[in-house]
């Protein structure tokens, strides 16, 4: 992942005006004066909220969310999607933190990050009680933090099921922070326990990719009967689930007959936004780089943008 610079002309347009007239608000004060490189005009995406506010803009976010990506389907892309979708948010200005909650640390590889390169974990917070600012890490981003994860989180399943109130350890733990972030995306692994438990008790989304075939449909009613009986168990109830379909191919049969099978029953929950297949975005995966770094103008990255419209319709900003 490398740190995204934009030009005063790609800064200019995210707030809808023209190179000149940026120039010309931060020659009358209006406006910060921006970084020179070699003489030329830099900005940042944690530079964003700032000039929204100088300009008499409303903030990015009304409300700040937390949200968990998970399936207990294995294999639905989910990893990369939040990878992506999270940097995207950062780059559009937002704080975003990323919390990576499998042992086997994917989240944390998609954006670039040695996943052996760290000492805490979660496991430290839950487990041992360490001060959850302690185990959150830079980016190259300012607005772009990340709890990452490595195979020594793979014990706090076992060492959670013997602890008071474990189901809640992640919300309590994340209390003290989360007003600090306009957005914190987690992403789960394709199971059931208590860790994910945690998830999603700490959480007020969730955000379900499903593969447009029979297998992710009928995961599904699983997901929903568990969902079923944390609310009634720990009367709890998310404001919000999404579910977009993703790796979707058109011209496959069995995709649009899933398609309308989720349309028809699961219409409340089916956003309009797919996520098309993309080679891209396994590229871009397999290479550590968000999809709009390493294929800013491809359909995946095109199709985050539109998942992002669709999450926050009232962004003061165009992308």
């Amino acid at each position: 992942m490398e740190t995204p610079v934009y030009s005063a002309k790609e800064f200019a347009s995210l707030f809808g005006i023209s190179k000149s007239t940026l120039l010309k608000l931060e020659t009358d004060g209006t406006l910060p004066q921006p970084r020179m490189d070699n003489g030329i005009r830099t900005y940042m995406s944690h530079d964003i909220q700032e000039y929204l506010k100088r300009l008499g803009k409303p903030p990015l976010v009304e409300m700040r969310r937390r949200q968990i990506f998970l399936n207990f389907k294995g294999g639905t892309g989910k990893t990369s999607i939040s990878a992506f979708y999270a940097f995207r948010l950062a780059e559009l200005g937002m704080n975003v933190l990323m919390i990576d909650l499998d042992p086997q640390g994917h989240l944390t590889q998609c954006l670039g990050i040695d996943h052996s390169s760290f000492d805490a974990t979660l496991y430290n917070v839950l487990i041992e009680r360490m001060d959850i600012r302690d185990v959150v890490i830079d980016t190259r981003m300012k607005n772009l933090k990340l709890i990452p994860a490595n195979l020594d989180l793979s014990p706090v399943e076992l060492s959670l099921t013997s602890m008071n109130a474990r189901e809640l350890r992640l919300r309590k733990s994340l209390a003290p922070i989360q007003d600090e972030y306009d957005v914190i995306v987690m992403d789960a692994s394709p199971s059931i326990g208590l860790l994910n438990l945690n998830g999603i008790l700490a959480s007020n989304e969730l955000f379900v990719p499903v593969l447009a075939d029979f297998l992710s449909y009928h995961g599904l009613k699983i997901l929903f009967e568990t969902l079923t009986t944390i609310e009634d168990d720990f009367d709890f109830l998310l404001d919000n689930i999404y579910i977009f379909l993703n790796h979707f191919n058109a011209s496959h049969n069995i995709c649009l007959r899933s398609k309308e099978a989720l349309e028809r029953h699961y219409s409340g929950y089916l956003m309009k936004t797919i996520i098309r297949q993309d080679t891209k975005i396994a590229e871009a995966a397999s290479m550590g780089m968000p999809i709009h770094q390493y294929a800013p103008t491809n359909r995946g990255a095109l199709d985050i943008n539109s998942f992002i419209r669709e999450i926050f319709p009232n962004l003061p900003i165009a992308f």
